[in-house]
């Protein structure tokens, strides 16, 4: 499908983000929106369903063969149901169409999803939004990939989208997105636990002083790289410093949930071999850190075994 051929954009999923997504096109170029929503002739929430549609002006429809007028299909549904929902449109689909998904399924799920989609003749595209939807409506940073991810950017970004191409792998996206998560998700579980401690300590504003300092001392992507690099060597000694650091958890009548965490994996790290392939020295670059830890971690052996099959 060429860039420039007009956009006929149907939504598989109305939700919040979906919706939110509409409003913001609508604002825009795009005047003519469909959405795919069984509950629009009464099911749980059809009123709120209509609500929304009509704040963008949305045409709501239960019958899959709509999507048959569609040559954009943007799927915006839970993780659980995206593999089944690409499933029971794909043959409903326009030769040419482009299948957007931005569920959060896994990235095998989405290659299941895309060899559904493809072999109907359409077009699947791998998305995932990165940021909050209700805060930034349809501009929020979504990530893509997939042979036709650069078509997607090409046609949304003028609309207003802030797409960026991960390459031509399905699954990709979905898994930057995922392993992101453990990051970003992480970081806000170790703050709840920490500072909760912190504020039944009466000690918050120091311990957010000091280390938003650490923090703040350079970039993101350094921090990263200084904190890989010297856990290689100092895994042990950061374990005896962390157990410590337990009793104040266990004081202000938390559960050590992440704490314990922390304990196990630097322990995991300490009892392995990566002090030794590093020769003793913290290794070179955030790469060579990641290669050591890669190799020695729990799965290392059994994916050598696997690959060499």
């Amino acid at each position: 499908m060429a860039v420039h051929a007009p956009i006929r954009l149907m939504f598989l999923g109305f939700g919040e983000a979906a919706s939110l997504f509409a409003t913001g096109f609508a604002a825009g170029a795009l005047k003519e929106l469909a959405a795919y929503a069984p509950s629009v002739h009464g099911g749980t929430g059809a009123k709120r369903l209509h609500e929304r549609a009509a704040l963008s002006g949305t045409r709501l429809v239960s019958d899959l063969a709509a999507f048959s007028a569609a040559n954009w299909i943007f799927a915006m549904v839970p993780p659980a149901q995206a593999l089944n929902a690409a499933w029971a449109v794909s043959p409903h689909l326009a030769q040419g169409a482009i299948y957007v998904d931005f569920s959060s399924a896994a990235p095998r799920h989405k290659i299941e999803a895309a060899a559904s989609i493809e072999s109907a003749g359409a077009h699947y595209v791998d998305a995932a939004i990165i940021g909050s939807v209700p805060a930034s409506g349809h501009q929020v940073p979504v990530i893509a990939s997939g042979a036709h991810a650069e078509t997607f950017a090409a046609s949304f970004t003028p609309l207003g989208m802030d797409i960026s191409i991960l390459g031509s792998a399905i699954g990709a996206a979905a898994g930057t997105k995922l392993v992101r998560s453990i990051l970003a998700k992480g970081l806000e579980a170790l703050y709840v636990e920490a500072l909760v401690v912190a504020e039944r300590s009466d000690i918050t504003q120091e311990v957010l002083d000091s280390f938003c300092a650490f923090l703040d001392a350079r970039t993101a992507r350094a921090t990263a790289e200084i904190l890989l690099k010297s856990h290689v060597v100092h895994a042990a000694r950061r374990a005896d410093e962390v157990l410590m650091a337990r009793e104040l958890v266990l004081e202000a009548g938390i559960p050590p949930i992440m704490t314990d965490a922390i304990i196990n994996l630097m322990r995991q790290t300490a009892e392995s071999r990566a002090t030794e392939r590093a020769g003793r020295r913290q290794p070179a670059s955030l790469n060579h850190a990641l290669d050591i830890l890669e190799a020695e971690l729990p799965g290392a052996a059994q994916q050598d075994t696997e690959t060499a099959r």
